[in-house]
Parts: structure tokens; C-alpha cells; sequence
């Protein structure tokens, strides 16, 4: 270590640097100098170490042959305080390995995969097998960082790699540090992405002992960020919320501006978990102020927009998103939020002709790619087109298209919000028509989301997803069922100190027990403002935490005419039952059903004893799931067998018998169906 560094005190010697301090290349006693002149006048000693080592190494970038170890030095200070433009400046014509491996962190952060692909490709040239260990840790870092922000498959082998190096030179682990730390982070960030919560966990335990170990503050904070993923994705919230305070607290000591947005945007997206839109747009603005960067403005503004459109403040969403559109048309990162969010407001506004055109733009980046959330995100934006331009049909079949991508790709946020839309599309539709088919089919999405959001433990979802089923209930006059839901409301509500959701149920008690006509006016104006504002909700993580499968016993078609049974399956040989009777039986409840529950509902399930028996129907036919219990996956693959199964066998219109022969091969179709999905097979 060089005799002048030596002579600095600890608040002048941040420790987030010290792997450099043996670098005798770096201008230590100028450093020192500059430091101690601008602490006489009161500033914080961290940001005036980084300021003028990051002004040093600027001015050395401009120079014809710049000391690599400088632009070094200026990196890792750019990085501890997310001054990414600054970064990227200092770094752009340097081909030294370690000033490349740096600048692979910086535009993976920034997403830039066209850049980032370069610099893998320099640093693929300079380094081979028989380079030195550091060098070779850090072209794998690289490459695992490209993997990841291309999304590819690739990053598998990547990782494979990284740690077989790590294994092979157990010292490389400490350095290149900041890079392996970093490498391990976005890991353990892609473990919690794919639903590997306590892999993920493991992965955090590391860093956060490496962090601590080397008293680094970014890493330190970068920890209570994946941290409170990994809380997210076990339905955690208040944990979460823990942890990115801590990570907002330890940004702000050391002024680290990425950090601070990066906490404020998360604690936003929480409130949006929570149906608390209003908190989450002071959150977001907060967050948008805190970006230095315009390529990562961009995501902000489109938050921000979206989160406006829903609060129904227009101006001030098309003023986020045209300003989110000028810096993507900039920048070319290709955020297809701030065109498909532009279009909503387009489309809810009346503006439809130029709705259209930013449909258009929005549609090419979605198939530029193969990447799910883009085209999940333009389905959506034209479903809603369709759906306020009064063609229902289209809307319903472009949700339903959006409702299949997000089951085959697990994209969670986009999985609720196609239930959402249905139901809303159905529900305005009915309003026109009065069709009890439209109301039927809205209750039915409507309950899926119940279903899915218990499962996740979406309290708040769950909560205003009951709200709206008793308004419906209501509207069928089926007001001891509305109370139900209501009173199921109160009791979450309680358990989750929410006294907004408390407010909401017993007011909608107090006019359930008023005159029919109170109830009717009120539920009808309720139902679709309670809907528009549902579809703002964004879960928190990106894919649904893992459910049990439940155990399948028999699968039985009943031709509705005759209440014969015309194909039955058996998934459990050991539990078999006579398919005439339990065919009469169904028949016979389902009309008691029909006169129970009026004609606007279909019986969906009867549990008993532990046996619940799932139905789905057509026209002419009852197609029935025998199982331990119901889960939105096996709701979703019944409603699937069903669709394949009348296709491939169109009903007959004589009932005076059955022949089996008509369904040759129908028992491959149950299996075809039903496997891949975790659920049970014949035993």
C-alpha cells in the first residue's frame, strides 16, 4: 500500500475501495490533497471522495492515452453512487480489460444489450484459457450479465461457468470483487425471478457475508433489494417493505441515487399491490426524481402513467408517457409501457383513430422479440381498444388470447389482468344486453380471480374482487350470498388493519339492508368503477408462487339433454364410480341450481367430504373434474379439456343414445391436456 494512502483516516479512506489501494498507478497523494480541501467546507466525506475521484477520472478519459487504473478508480466510484451517464463517458474508449468488465455492470443496468454484447466480444479477444485467472472471472462475469438482460437460455452455461472458474481459483472470489458481487447479485435476482425462492436465499447469505466482510455499503444495500424480492415472492409484503427501507437508508448515507430510486420504486409497486394508487404515485414521482439517466427515465414515466390513467388524471398521464415516448424514440430501449399505456388513454379518452397508431408502434416491438411481457402488453392495450370502441366480441377474444400467453409464460401481472378485463368486459356488456350469458361468463372470470389471488395470498385483491362479487350477487338477488362475501371482507380487512376495505364493506352492508331498488341503482353504478380501478393492480413479482397440485380422481361428459354420461376417464383406478348415476345426480342438482340461484349463474362446484367436483359447460354439454379440491390451475386446464374436447367432438343433436365409438381417442386428449401442468396422473 502506498506510504500516502496509509496516512488517511478512516472517514477518508472508503472501504468500499479498499481492493485498490495497492495500485500504485492511481495519484494518491493528489486524491488525498483534493479530499481534505473539500472537507474543510463541511461536506460529507463519502461524496467527496467519489466526487473527486470521479472528476479525476473524467478529465483522464479525454486524455489521448488514459491511465487505466484512474478510469478504474472513477468506475467503482460512479457505480456506489449510480452516476451512470458518467460512467458510460468515462469508459467509452477503453479497451482494458478491467475498465470493460466494469462497463459490462453499467450497461447491464442500463439494459443495453447492443453495447454490452461489444464489449463481451472485446474482452472475448483479449482473454483465452490460458490468461490469467482475474481475467478469465471476468469475461464470464460479462457474459452472464449479457445472458441476463437478452433473457436468453444461454445464461444457464453462463453461470455453470462462473462458478466452475470460482471453484477452480477459490482466491478470484475476492477479486475482481465489485464484479463477482455483482455477478452473484444479478444470480441470486434470477433465481427469485424464475420462482427459486430459497436458492435465491442462499445466493443473498453469501453476498450479504461478503458484503460485510468487506464493509460495502452498495453491495450492503443491493442485498436488502433481492431480499425483499425474495419476501415478495413468499407473499411477505411487510418483510419486503423492511428490507427496502433499509435499502432506501443505506443509499441515502453513502448517496447512492440509483438505490434510493430503486427503493422508492419497489415500496411504490407495494402500494400498488395493495390497491393504495395514491401513495404509489408519490412514491413513483419520488422515485422519477431521483433518475439521472434518460434510458432509465423511461420505465419511471411509464409507472407513472399508467398509475395516473388509472386515477383517472389524464392530462397528467399523457404528459408522462409523451415525454416517455420522446426518450424512447431517443434512446431506442424499446419500453413498449409508454406507447401501450398512451394507447389506453387514447382509447379511454374517445381518441380512437390515434389509438390506433400507437397500437401499431406498439404491435411491431411486440413482434420484434420473443419476449412474452411485450406482447402481453400490447394484447392488453388492444383488448381495451376493442372493448371502448363497443366491439366486445373482439375484446373478449383478444383478453382471452392475452389470458392463454400469460398461463403458457407464467407472467403473473398479465395473468390477473386478463381476468380482469373479462370480467369488465362482460359485466359492460351485460349491461347493454342484460344477457344472462354476459353475466354468467363475468361472474366466472370474476371468480377465478378470487381463486388465484387466495392462492397467492393478494389480501387486498382478494378483498376488492369480493366487493365487487357481492355487488353482482346483488344484482342477481341473491343478497345472502352478497353478505357472505361482505362479511368475508370485514374479517380480512380486520386481520390486515385496513380500515379503507372495513369502510367500503360496511357501507355496502347498510345498503344491502335498504329498499331493492337502493341496492340495484347503487350496484350497478358500483360494479364498473370498482372494475376500471381493479385492473391498476400489479402484483409484485413477476411469477406466481407454486401451488400444491391437487390429487384427480375421475373426469365424467354429460350430455345435458339426456343427463347421460358420453365419456368418462378415470385418472385414480382405485376410486371408480357408476358414471349413469353420478350423471343423473349432477343433472338433478344443476336444475335445482338453476332454480336456487336464478338464471343469471351457472353451479361451478360442490365440495363434500373432501371430494369437489368441478363443471364446465357448453351448450350441450356438463364436463365434470372429480378432485380433492379446486386451484385456478386446474379450473384453467378443465376449461382447456373442455374447449378441445367439443371441438374435436362436436355435439350431436339426438339424444336417444350413445355411442362411445364417437370419442376414439379421447383419452388421449385427457392426457395430452392434463400432463405438463403438475397435476396428478392415474395412479
Amino acid at each position: 500500500m502506498p506510504k500516502s494512502v496509509g496516512i488517511l483516516s478512516g472517514k477518508e479512506l472508503p472501504t468500499e475501495f479498499a481492493m485498490l489501494f495497492d495500485d500504485r498507478m492511481v495519484p494518491w497523494e493528489e486524491i488525498i490533497e483534493r479530499v481534505r480541501k473539500q472537507r474543510k467546507q463541511g461536506m460529507n466525506s463519502f461524496e467527496v471522495f467519489t466526487d473527486v475521484v470521479i472528476d479525476l477520472a473524467t478529465k483522464e478519459s479525454m486524455k489521448e492515452k488514459p491511465n487505466p487504473s484512474i478510469l478504474v478508480l472513477g468506475l467503482h466510484a460512479c457505480l456506489v453512487r449510480g452516476r451512470l451517464a458518467e460512467a458510460l463517458f468515462l469508459s467509452t474508449d477503453s479497451e482494458d480489460i478491467r475498465v470493460l468488465s466494469l462497463r459490462a455492470i453499467v450497461l447491464f443496468v442500463l439494459s443495453d444489450i447492443n453495447e454490452l454484447k461489444n464489449v463481451v466480444n472485446v474482452i472475448e479477444s483479449k482473454v483465452s484459457e490460458t490468461s490469467p485467472a482475474v481475467d478469465q472471472v471476468r469475461l464470464s462475469t460479462a457474459r452472464v450479465l449479457f445472458a441476463a438482460v437478452e433473457q436468453d437460455t444461454s445464461v444457464i452455461v453462463c453461470i455453470m461457468e462462473f462458478d466452475n472458474l470460482l471453484e477452480e481459483n477459490p482466491e478470484q472470489v475476492e477479486e475482481p470483487l465489485v464484479e463477482t458481487m455483482f455477478t452473484l447479485y444479478v444470480v441470486g435476482t434470477l433465481l427469485f425471478q424464475i420462482g427459486q425462492a430459497s436458492r435465491a436465499s442462499r445466493v443473498a447469505d453469501t453476498l450479504e457475508k461478503m458484503a460485510k466482510t468487506q464493509k460495502h455499503k452498495m453491495f450492503k444495500a443491493l442485498v436488502e433489494n433481492l431480499k425483499g424480492h425474495i419476501c415478495n415472492l413468499q407473499g411477505n409484503f411487510s418483510k419486503a417493505e423492511k428490507h427496502y427501507l433499509r435499502l432506501q437508508r443505506i443509499s441515502t448515507e453513502m448517496s447512492f441515487e440509483l438505490g434510493i430510486a430503486m427503493a422508492l420504486n419497489n415500496l411504490g409497486t407495494l402500494r400498488i399491490n395493495s390497491l393504495r394508487f395514491e401513495d404509489a404515485l408519490q412514491l413513483f414521482q419520488k422515485s422519477y426524481e431521483m433518475m439521472k439517466v434518460e434510458s432509465t427515465k423511461i420505465i419511471s414515466l411509464a409507472n407513472l402513467g399508467e398509475i395516473s390513467s388509472i386515477l383517472n388524471r389524464y392530462k397528467e398521464a399523457e404528459g408522462y408517457l409523451k415525454e416517455g415516448i420522446r426518450l424512447e424514440r431517443k434512446t431506442q430501449r424499446g419500453i413498449i409501457e409508454v406507447y401501450t399505456w398512451y394507447a389506453i388513454i387514447l382509447s379511454r379518452t374517445g381518441r380512437l383513430k390515434e389509438a390506433k397508431e400507437y397500437l401499431m408502434i406498439a404491435e411491431e416491438l411486440a413482434h420484434s422479440g420473443e419476449k412474452p411481457l411485450q406482447k402481453g402488453a400490447f394484447l392488453f392495450a388492444m383488448g381495451i381498444y376493442e372493448f371502448e370502441s363497443n366491439r366486445f366480441d373482439n375484446a373478449i377474444q383478444t383478453f382471452e388470447e392475452l389470458l392463454s400467453l400469460a398461463k403458457e409464460n407464467e407472467a403473473f401481472e398479465y395473468l390477473i389482468r386478463a381476468e380482469l378485463e373479462l370480467a369488465s368486459t362482460y359485466v359492460k356488456a351485460f349491461m347493454q344486453s342484460e344477457s344472462t350469458e354476459h353475466f354468467s361468463k363475468a361472474a366466472y372470470h370474476l371468480n377465478d380471480l378470487i381463486t388465484l389471488s387466495d392462492e397467492q395470498g393478494l389480501q387486498a385483491l382478494l378483498c376488492e374482487a369480493l366487493l365487487i362479487r357481492s355487488d353482482m350477487f346483488s344484482i342477481a338477488e341473491q343478497r345472502a350470498k352478497a353478505r357472505s362475501d361482505l362479511d368475508r371482507v370485514m374479517s380480512i380487512a380486520s386481520f390486515i388493519d385496513d380500515s379503507r376495505l372495513k369502510t367500503k364493506a360496511k357501507s355496502k352492508i347498510k345498503i344491502l339492508a335498504s329498499d331493492e331498488a337502493a341496492v340495484l341503482k347503487l350496484e350497478r353504478a358500483d360494479l364498473t368503477k370498482s372494475l376500471n380501478r381493479l385492473t391498476g393492480f400489479k402484483p409484485v413479482v413477476e411469477r406466481p408462487k407454486e401451488v400444491p397440485s391437487p390429487d384427480l380422481h375421475s373426469l365424467i361428459v354429460i350430455d345435458r339433454g339426456s343427463g347421460l354420461p358420453v365419456f368418462v376417464y378415470h385418472f385414480d383406478a382405485t376410486l371408480q364410480m357408476d358414471s349413469s348415476i353420478f350423471g343423473g345426480f349432477l343433472s338433478a342438482i344443476t336444475a335445482f341450481s338453476d332454480e336456487l340461484l336464478g338464471d343469471k349463474a351457472l353451479l361451478r362446484s360442490i365440495t363434500h367430504e373432501g371430494f369437489t367436483v368441478l363443471m364446465e359447460y357448453t351448450s350441450e354439454r356438463i364436463i365434470t373434474l372429480i378432485a380433492d379440491q379446486e386451484t385456478f390451475d386446474i379450473r384453467f386446464t378443465l376449461r382447456t379439456f373442455r374447449d378441445r374436447f367439443n371441438q374435436t367432438y362436436p355435439s350431436l343433436t339426438d339424444h336417444r343414445g350413445v355411442d362411445t365409438k364417437e370419442f376414439r381417442g379421447a383419452e388421449l386428449l385427457v392426457k395430452k391436456t392434463f400432463s405438463g401442468t403438475g397435476l396428478t396422473q392415474e395412479k
